[in-house]
């Protein structure tokens, strides 16, 4: 073989992986069948002037390879090269490449690509191809900046206003009526309430000076919220509160609005569920106007049926056989 600009690395790492790539070829071979003629060779100057993605990087037995190829084998080996060099993983998708080429030829000189095998693989591949470009081309082209936002501003419209309180509390144990006592008393005195807690209170809240941050009705227990209602910001509860924790000693910090959750912290997300949502009326579009005829369907409901009586079967044997082991008991 005669390969021209072309370092291959001596690597005893990089041989053994370009051996598992061969094999990994011999399996993708059924789908490349992009570039399957043999064309003139053409300088590199010649194709970057038409198409950067047409770069020639190699030429193996008067096929080209093209920048395209390479980027799209990069791709599928971004697994396998993610802890390479640059340098390497260059060689490394060369190699993949080349050996892509020198098996794709010799299994067309075989007469592979005539079998039912490779058609059938070939052109369920093609739907596949298809289906990712019109899915491109018709919901993810779509969706930019822009229909993001109005997206977002159509769902904020309709959230409704929630009320959120922030309260800070000091935790006892169920029977240390005597610390909460102690605890009021120097709370009357003028003593803050976040130090307190850090000093007296028994939950983990106590390195944060007792503070919950903000919460919504529900997600306390209830009677802990009840106690909170009650109260006007900055006044604390005077006497303890009992829940399923221990005894509490509250103090309401804030009242508010739940804030809306900005654009940029809910894209991801919104990109998400409008990505679903297009492509479901997509499909459900395509849908309405299709002439479909399902022959499975009647095969699917007898083997349904068929596995309901299996499964009665077994019951009924189960039954039956819990019967049988009964212990006889004399009088």
């Amino acid at each position: 073989m005669k390969i021209k600009m072309l370092n291959l690395l001596n690597s005893k790492k990089i041989k053994i992986f370009f051996g598992a790539l061969g094999l990994l070829s011999v399996f993708s071979s059924a789908v490349g069948y992009a570039e399957t003629q043999k064309t003139e060779p053409q300088t590199a100057q010649e194709t970057q002037q038409s198409d950067p993605s047409t770069k020639l990087i190699a030429i193996v037995n008067g096929v080209n390879i093209s920048q395209y190829e390479y980027d799209m084998a990069a791709q599928r080996l971004v697994g396998e090269t993610a802890n390479l060099l640059a340098s390497q993983k260059q060689q490394v998708i060369l190699q993949y490449l080349i050996d892509l080429k020198l098996m794709s030829e010799a299994a067309r000189k075989a007469g592979y690509d005539k079998s039912l095998d490779y058609k059938r693989k070939v052109g369920f591949i093609a739907e596949q191809t298809l289906n990712n470009i019109y899915y491109s081309e018709e919901v993810l082209k779509k969706i930019d900046d822009a229909a993001l936002q109005a997206y977002y501003q159509q769902k904020i419209k309709k959230i409704k206003p929630v009320n959120e309180m922030r309260a800070r509390h000091i935790l006892f144990k169920e029977d240390d009526e005597a610390s909460v006592e102690k605890v009021l008393k120097l709370l009357e005195d003028g003593a803050d309430f976040a130090k307190l807690a850090e000093e007296y209170s028994t939950g983990p809240s106590k390195t944060r000076g007792g503070d919950l941050g903000y919460f919504v009705d529900g997600e306390m227990d209830a009677t802990f919220t009840q106690a909170l209602i009650a109260l006007k910001v900055g006044e604390y509860t005077k006497q303890f509160v009992k829940t399923t924790f221990g005894l509490h000693l509250i103090k309401l910090e804030d009242l508010r609005t739940k804030p809306l959750p900005t654009f940029d912290k809910v894209k991801n997300s919104l990109l998400e569920v409008m990505m679903r949502e297009k492509s479901d009326e997509l499909s459900a579009k395509l849908r309405q106007d299709a002439t479909i005829e399902l022959f499975i369907e009647q095969e699917i409901i007898d083997a349904q049926k068929e596995e309901l009586k299996q499964e009665e079967a077994k019951e009924s044997a189960n039954k039956t056989s819990t019967d049988v082991q009964l212990p006889i008991i004399k009088k």
